[in-house]
Protein backbone atom coordinates (compact mmCIF):
# COMPACT_ATOMS: atom_id res chain seq x y z
CA UNK A 1 0.00 0.00 0.00
CA UNK A 2 1.15 3.74 -1.12
CA UNK A 3 2.25 5.78 1.50
CA UNK A 4 0.25 8.56 2.06
CA UNK A 5 1.83 12.25 2.62
CA UNK A 6 -0.16 15.55 2.81
CA UNK A 7 2.07 18.61 1.77
CA UNK A 8 0.26 22.08 2.51
CA UNK A 9 1.59 24.93 0.21
CA UNK A 10 -0.89 27.56 2.15
CA UNK A 11 1.89 28.43 4.63
CA UNK A 12 2.58 31.74 4.06
CA UNK A 13 5.61 32.07 6.59
CA UNK A 14 7.28 30.13 3.91
CA UNK A 15 5.88 30.87 0.50
CA UNK A 16 3.79 34.73 -0.30
CA UNK A 17 3.70 36.69 2.63
CA UNK A 18 7.33 37.37 3.86
CA UNK A 19 10.51 38.74 1.77
CA UNK A 20 12.78 36.55 1.86
CA UNK A 21 16.91 37.43 1.53
CA UNK A 22 18.98 36.00 -1.36
CA UNK A 23 20.11 32.59 -0.92
CA UNK A 24 23.25 31.97 0.48
CA UNK A 25 24.58 29.58 -1.94
CA UNK A 26 26.63 30.02 -4.52
CA UNK A 27 25.37 30.09 -8.23
CA UNK A 28 27.38 28.93 -11.14
CA UNK A 29 24.64 29.68 -13.56
CA UNK A 30 22.05 32.35 -13.25
CA UNK A 31 18.91 31.98 -15.66
CA UNK A 32 15.69 34.02 -15.72
CA UNK A 33 12.38 33.71 -17.00
CA UNK A 34 8.92 35.87 -16.48
CA UNK A 35 6.63 33.15 -17.26
CA UNK A 36 5.55 32.60 -13.39
CA UNK A 37 2.18 32.95 -12.07
CA UNK A 38 0.51 33.50 -8.95
CA UNK A 39 -2.99 31.38 -8.19
CA UNK A 40 -4.75 31.57 -4.87
CA UNK A 41 -1.77 33.05 -3.22
CA UNK A 42 0.33 30.15 -4.60
CA UNK A 43 3.24 30.44 -7.03
CA UNK A 44 3.04 28.66 -10.39
CA UNK A 45 6.24 27.67 -12.12
CA UNK A 46 6.26 26.19 -15.88
CA UNK A 47 7.47 22.68 -15.19
CA UNK A 48 9.15 21.73 -18.18
CA UNK A 49 11.52 24.81 -18.32
CA UNK A 50 12.29 25.61 -14.29
CA UNK A 51 12.81 21.04 -14.39
CA UNK A 52 14.99 20.72 -17.26
CA UNK A 53 17.00 23.98 -16.27
CA UNK A 54 17.88 22.06 -12.30
CA UNK A 55 18.51 18.82 -14.87
CA UNK A 56 15.94 16.75 -14.74
CA UNK A 57 14.47 14.80 -17.20
CA UNK A 58 10.61 15.49 -18.31
CA UNK A 59 8.66 13.13 -20.39
CA UNK A 60 5.29 14.00 -21.57
CA UNK A 61 2.38 11.34 -22.10
CA UNK A 62 -0.82 12.97 -23.96
CA UNK A 63 -2.93 9.86 -23.84
CA UNK A 64 -2.91 9.95 -20.30
CA UNK A 65 -2.14 13.32 -19.60
CA UNK A 66 0.43 13.00 -17.19
CA UNK A 67 4.20 13.98 -17.16
CA UNK A 68 7.35 11.91 -15.41
CA UNK A 69 10.14 13.88 -14.34
CA UNK A 70 13.20 11.86 -13.37
CA UNK A 71 16.08 13.58 -11.29
CA UNK A 72 19.54 10.65 -9.98
CA UNK A 73 17.62 9.02 -7.51
CA UNK A 74 14.09 10.73 -7.93
CA UNK A 75 11.65 9.76 -9.88
CA UNK A 76 7.73 12.57 -10.16
CA UNK A 77 4.59 11.31 -12.09
CA UNK A 78 2.11 13.70 -11.63
CA UNK A 79 -1.33 13.76 -13.38
CA UNK A 80 -2.83 17.36 -15.03
CA UNK A 81 -5.86 18.38 -12.64
CA UNK A 82 -4.65 15.93 -10.02
CA UNK A 83 -3.73 16.74 -6.85
CA UNK A 84 -2.36 13.34 -6.12
CA UNK A 85 1.07 12.74 -7.55
CA UNK A 86 3.44 9.85 -7.10
CA UNK A 87 6.84 10.75 -5.86
CA UNK A 88 9.44 7.12 -5.95
CA UNK A 89 5.88 5.41 -5.93
CA UNK A 90 4.89 7.61 -3.11
CA UNK A 91 0.96 9.22 -3.28
CA UNK A 92 1.89 13.11 -2.62
CA UNK A 93 -1.18 15.10 -1.98
CA UNK A 94 -1.10 18.93 -3.20
CA UNK A 95 -3.40 21.72 -2.38
CA UNK A 96 -3.07 22.73 -6.15
CA UNK A 97 -2.98 20.40 -9.09
CA UNK A 98 -0.64 20.64 -12.05
CA UNK A 99 -2.59 22.80 -14.84
CA UNK A 100 -2.06 23.63 -18.15
CA UNK A 101 -2.03 27.48 -19.39
CA UNK A 102 -1.51 28.16 -22.67
CA UNK A 103 -0.31 24.51 -23.47
CA UNK A 104 2.37 25.21 -20.84
CA UNK A 105 1.99 22.83 -17.55
CA UNK A 106 2.47 24.81 -13.85
CA UNK A 107 2.83 22.95 -10.82
CA UNK A 108 3.35 24.59 -7.20
CA UNK A 109 7.19 26.35 -7.15
CA UNK A 110 8.20 25.04 -3.42
CA UNK A 111 7.54 21.43 -3.84
CA UNK A 112 8.48 20.53 -7.71
CA UNK A 113 11.54 22.50 -6.30
CA UNK A 114 12.22 20.76 -3.15
CA UNK A 115 11.53 17.41 -4.20
CA UNK A 116 14.15 17.84 -6.66
CA UNK A 117 16.31 18.93 -3.79
CA UNK A 118 16.47 22.70 -4.35
CA UNK A 119 16.34 25.79 -2.19
CA UNK A 120 13.46 28.13 -2.94
CA UNK A 121 13.33 31.94 -2.44
CA UNK A 122 10.40 34.16 -2.53
CA UNK A 123 10.37 38.21 -2.81
CA UNK A 124 7.01 39.62 -2.27
CA UNK A 125 8.45 43.17 -2.85
CA UNK A 126 9.41 41.95 -6.37
CA UNK A 127 7.21 39.59 -6.81
CA UNK A 128 10.03 36.91 -7.62
CA UNK A 129 10.73 33.23 -6.91
CA UNK A 130 14.58 32.23 -6.89
CA UNK A 131 15.75 28.41 -7.35
CA UNK A 132 19.06 27.15 -6.25
CA UNK A 133 20.07 24.02 -6.59
CA UNK A 134 23.88 22.39 -8.16
CA UNK A 135 25.32 25.79 -8.87
CA UNK A 136 22.08 26.92 -10.85
CA UNK A 137 20.08 29.62 -9.78
CA UNK A 138 16.53 30.40 -11.10
CA UNK A 139 14.67 33.46 -11.11
CA UNK A 140 11.49 33.41 -12.01
CA UNK A 141 9.49 36.58 -12.15
CA UNK A 142 5.59 36.64 -12.06
CA UNK A 143 3.91 36.92 -15.62
CA UNK A 144 1.86 40.10 -16.30
CA UNK A 145 -1.88 39.17 -17.29
CA UNK A 146 -2.35 40.34 -20.51
CA UNK A 147 -3.86 43.58 -21.38
CA UNK A 148 -7.83 42.76 -21.90
CA UNK A 149 -9.00 45.46 -25.14
CA UNK A 150 -12.51 45.35 -26.02
CA UNK A 151 -12.77 44.08 -29.64
CA UNK A 152 -14.54 47.42 -30.37
CA UNK A 153 -11.47 49.35 -29.36
CA UNK A 154 -9.11 47.77 -31.01
CA UNK A 155 -6.97 49.36 -33.74
CA UNK A 156 -8.12 47.41 -36.98
CA UNK A 157 -5.36 46.24 -39.74
CA UNK A 158 -7.25 49.72 -41.81
CA UNK A 159 -6.64 51.93 -39.00
CA UNK A 160 -2.66 50.46 -38.81
CA UNK A 161 -2.09 51.32 -42.28
CA UNK A 162 -3.41 54.84 -41.86
CA UNK A 163 -1.50 55.95 -39.02
CA UNK A 164 1.42 54.42 -41.15
CA UNK A 165 0.56 56.48 -43.98
CA UNK A 166 0.04 59.82 -42.06
CA UNK A 167 3.40 58.96 -40.23
CA UNK A 168 5.14 58.49 -43.20
CA UNK A 169 3.28 62.26 -44.58
CA UNK A 170 5.06 63.55 -41.96
CA UNK A 171 8.30 62.84 -42.21
CA UNK A 172 8.06 66.04 -44.32
CA UNK A 173 6.02 68.86 -43.72
CA UNK A 174 6.63 71.44 -46.56
CA UNK A 175 3.73 70.46 -49.07
CA UNK A 176 1.34 70.19 -46.17
CA UNK A 177 -0.49 74.16 -45.69
CA UNK A 178 -2.70 73.54 -42.83
CA UNK A 179 -0.44 70.82 -40.70
CA UNK A 180 -2.52 70.84 -37.45
CA UNK A 181 -5.99 70.43 -39.40
CA UNK A 182 -4.55 68.38 -41.34
CA UNK A 183 -3.29 65.82 -38.85
CA UNK A 184 -6.14 66.58 -36.05
CA UNK A 185 -7.77 63.66 -36.46
CA UNK A 186 -4.75 61.42 -36.35
CA UNK A 187 -2.24 62.82 -34.06
CA UNK A 188 -2.67 64.63 -30.47
CA UNK A 189 -1.72 67.86 -29.92
CA UNK A 190 0.65 67.53 -28.70
CA UNK A 191 2.73 65.49 -31.31
CA UNK A 192 1.64 68.04 -34.14
CA UNK A 193 2.88 70.66 -31.83
CA UNK A 194 6.19 68.59 -31.82
CA UNK A 195 6.75 67.67 -35.55
CA UNK A 196 5.51 71.49 -36.38
CA UNK A 197 8.47 72.94 -34.03
CA UNK A 198 10.92 70.19 -35.31
CA UNK A 199 9.61 70.86 -39.10
CA UNK A 200 9.09 66.81 -39.48
CA UNK A 201 10.15 63.54 -38.05
CA UNK A 202 13.68 62.97 -36.96
CA UNK A 203 14.04 60.68 -40.04
CA UNK A 204 12.38 61.30 -43.34
CA UNK A 205 11.98 57.62 -44.38
CA UNK A 206 8.33 56.02 -45.79
CA UNK A 207 7.66 52.79 -43.72
CA UNK A 208 6.12 50.03 -45.56
CA UNK A 209 6.46 47.22 -43.33
CA UNK A 210 3.43 45.94 -41.05
CA UNK A 211 3.70 42.56 -39.17
CA UNK A 212 1.49 40.47 -37.16
CA UNK A 213 3.70 42.03 -34.07
CA UNK A 214 3.52 45.16 -35.02
CA UNK A 215 0.52 46.57 -32.92
CA UNK A 216 0.85 45.89 -28.83
CA UNK A 217 -1.62 47.29 -25.99
CA UNK A 218 0.68 48.02 -22.92
CA UNK A 219 -2.46 49.01 -21.42
CA UNK A 220 -6.19 49.61 -22.43
CA UNK A 221 -5.33 52.91 -23.12
CA UNK A 222 -2.35 53.17 -25.34
CA UNK A 223 -1.03 50.91 -28.06
CA UNK A 224 2.54 50.67 -29.44
CA UNK A 225 2.61 50.19 -33.46
CA UNK A 226 6.45 49.32 -34.12
CA UNK A 227 7.73 48.68 -37.81
CA UNK A 228 11.33 48.22 -39.12
CA UNK A 229 12.82 49.18 -42.18
CA UNK A 230 13.91 45.57 -43.71
CA UNK A 231 17.21 44.29 -45.76
CA UNK A 232 15.85 45.87 -48.86
CA UNK A 233 15.67 49.43 -47.62
CA UNK A 234 18.39 52.26 -47.77
CA UNK A 235 19.71 50.90 -45.01
CA UNK A 236 20.62 47.61 -46.35
CA UNK A 237 20.96 44.28 -44.73
CA UNK A 238 23.70 45.54 -42.10
CA UNK A 239 21.83 48.73 -40.64
CA UNK A 240 17.91 48.97 -39.46
CA UNK A 241 15.49 51.93 -38.54
CA UNK A 242 13.08 51.05 -36.19
CA UNK A 243 9.63 53.42 -35.66
CA UNK A 244 7.89 53.23 -32.67
CA UNK A 245 4.65 55.41 -32.43
CA UNK A 246 2.79 55.80 -29.05
CA UNK A 247 -1.17 55.64 -29.18
CA UNK A 248 -3.44 57.18 -26.92
CA UNK A 249 -7.05 56.94 -26.86
CA UNK A 250 -9.06 59.95 -26.88
CA UNK A 251 -12.65 60.76 -26.53
CA UNK A 252 -12.53 60.97 -30.45
CA UNK A 253 -10.77 57.69 -30.81
CA UNK A 254 -6.70 56.33 -30.89
CA UNK A 255 -4.23 58.64 -31.82
CA UNK A 256 -0.26 58.78 -31.92
CA UNK A 257 1.17 61.30 -29.30
CA UNK A 258 4.82 59.85 -29.63
CA UNK A 259 7.17 58.67 -31.62
CA UNK A 260 10.85 57.20 -30.95
CA UNK A 261 13.61 56.38 -33.68
CA UNK A 262 16.31 53.97 -33.33
CA UNK A 263 19.17 53.36 -36.00
CA UNK A 264 21.21 49.37 -35.37
CA UNK A 265 23.38 47.91 -36.75
CA UNK A 266 22.65 44.44 -37.40
CA UNK A 267 22.41 42.01 -40.24
CA UNK A 268 19.08 40.74 -41.11
CA UNK A 269 19.76 38.13 -43.33
CA UNK A 270 23.56 36.57 -42.75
Amino acid sequence: MFKKITISLLTTTLLILPSFAATGEAANQYITMDTGMLKNNRVLIPLRAVSENLGAEVNWNKELKNINITKDETTILLTINSKKILVNHEEVYLDVPAELNDNTTYVPARFISQTLGADVQWNQQTSQATITLDGKQLQVTMAKPKVQVPNTKRITAKQQQIFVDKLNEATNLSSIKQIRTYFSAYFTDRFINQIIRDKGLEYDFKFKIISQSSLTYPDSNTARLSQYSGSSSIYGNKETLYRSATLVYTNKGWKVDHVEFSLIEEILNP
